[in-house]
């Protein structure tokens, strides 16, 4: 009779321990996982009583979710699983094509953000699609800045501390990108030479750029055939441009944390006439057959060779030169130069296992991790970057990457100067841009028009994208 009770006993304390469980955090290919926990799954609460920290022996499982395959995380999870074996990283992606790719991202944004909401949703998030201002506003996300302030093993002088404090959103840090890319002005530097026109872009603004511009364009004129000349190219309408001048420092005009819009502002009304006085005044000329300045995104020390050496597929000639520029910086903006974040991990604050996700996403961008850096973009990680121009300086010759025309199979010389050049542009790297297709930039492209076409003032204009950004911020 005693042994009968002492099972019976013991039955209950296993339900009642099943039962205490939270709710998992992971669930299939983005689903929200509404079921309770598994085994591996952990509290937060110390083992020990003691320090805080957990039992690093105890089996935990961390899902990382993502809508692409990420060769990198896959590797990370390999190499850290390996050193950490009580540790399962599950990785979760969505198969898609060109065919159903579009539709299969919407599906995985919305029900990502629905399981997020719902205090489910998985460890680590890679947020490159996701809306990471409305998780921020929502307080889904955990603050990394505030891990990394009480973690004395991540040391931030190993990374690209600029490209980190330029995310931060309100002083939080809410995303940790593994890479990044720099955008700046490929100038025509034949044209611009011969023009005998000085450049200082160290400190530019667009209206500097305008007036600069326009005397290179006036005196540049017997120097190119009579060629119609744009100071800069970008492709499509009024409103367009203006999407890119807002996107460049998206956070003065949304407030990501606190949920508010400021485009009823004068720094949004003089954008707008900022924009309409570069084309009134033809700096800005879609129809123009050339262009001294055009757009660039640089992705890595090859690219940036690439993007300076002659194009000769747009004009021939031994003294065709090119030169990255910094983009110009809006009017009142602190001087800096402008990227984009990639592969940018984010942790939910309602994770079980916040501690071990932190412990994998800091593997991600380690040292260890540098032979092993995704061949998109700057790697944050100082050491991944100076390999890669070890590896490329080393080689001493860059490709063109064009299978065919006037480029096919032409190498271009890379030096160390090349390199020390490009780092200038790394270190003084400061305003995120906003790349992710929103409802706010649509609003912004949508309403915009009726100013450009002078069927409302500026004024007019601001107020009605105000209300409309307002009422979507804070849906």
């Amino acid at each position: 009779m005693k042994k009968k009770m002492l099972i019976f006993i013991a039955i209950i304390m296993v339900v009642v321990s099943a039962c205490s469980r939270p709710s998992g955090s992971n669930g299939a290919n983005g689903q929200a996982n509404t079921s309770t926990g598994t085994d591996e799954k952990a509290t937060n609460s110390p083992k020990d009583g003691t320090d805080g920290k957990k039992n690093n022996t105890e089996k935990k499982t961390i899902v990382l979710s993502t809508f692409y395959k990420n060769d990198v995380f896959v590797e990370a999870k390999k190499l850290y699983e390996a050193k950490n074996p009580h540790i399962t990283i599950e990785i979760e992606h969505i198969e898609s094509n060109d065919s159903d790719g579009e539709a299969k991202l919407e599906k995985f944004v919305k029900t990502t953000g629905t399981a997020m909401l719902a205090g489910k949703g998985p460890d680590i998030l890679e947020m490159d699609q996701l809306p990471t201002d409305h998780y921020v506003n929502k307080k889904l996300l955990a603050n990394l800045g505030e891990m990394i302030d009480q973690d004395t093993t991540f040391k931030k002088e190993q990374y690209f501390s600029n490209i980190l404090d330029g995310v931060k959103i309100n002083g939080g840090l809410y995303g940790m990108p593994s890479g990044f890319f720099l955008y700046g002005l490929i100038g025509d530097e034949t044209i611009i030479e011969k023009s005998g026109v000085k450049i200082d872009d160290s400190s530019w603004d667009w209206s500097e750029f305008a007036s600069i511009a326009k005397e290179i364009s006036k005196k540049s004129k017997n120097n190119t055939a009579g060629l119609s000349l744009s100071t800069i190219m970008i492709q499509g309408a009024d409103e367009l441009l203006l999407s890119n001048l807002v996107k460049d420092q998206y956070a003065k005009f949304v407030d990501s944390e606190s949920g508010k819009a400021n485009f009823d502002s004068t720094l949004f009304i003089d954008l707008l006439k900022e924009v309409k006085h570069l084309l009134d005044e033809k700096v800005i000329d879609p129809d123009a057959r050339e262009n001294i300045f055009q757009q660039v995104q640089i992705n890595s020390p090859s690219d940036y060779v690439r993007e300076t050496n002659p194009d000769l597929s747009n004009r021939s000639g031994s003294d065709y030169k090119r030169k990255l520029y910094l983009k110009p910086n809006a009017k009142g903006q602190e001087t800096g130069g402008f990227f984009r974040t990639y592969q940018t991990m984010g942790i939910n604050a309602n994770s079980d296992v916040k501690e071990e996700a932190w412990e994998f996403v800091k593997f991600v961008i380690s040292d260890e991790m540098k032979e092993n850096s995704s061949a998109y973009g700057f790697p944050i990680n100082k050491a991944s970057y100076e390999l890669g121009v070890e590896k490329v300086l080393k080689k001493g010759k860059v490709d063109s990457g064009q299978p065919f025309g006037p480029l096919k199979d032409a190498m271009y010389e890379i030096t160390q100067k090349d390199t020390d050049e490009l780092e200038k542009f790394l270190t003084t790297a400061k305003y995120p841009v906003q790349f992710k297709d929103s409802k706010v930039i649509e609003i912004l492209m949508e309403e915009s028009k009726a100013y450009f076409s002078g069927q409302k003032t500026p004024e007019a204009v601001a107020k009605l994208i105000q209300n409309r950004v307002t009422t979507v911020i804070n849906e």
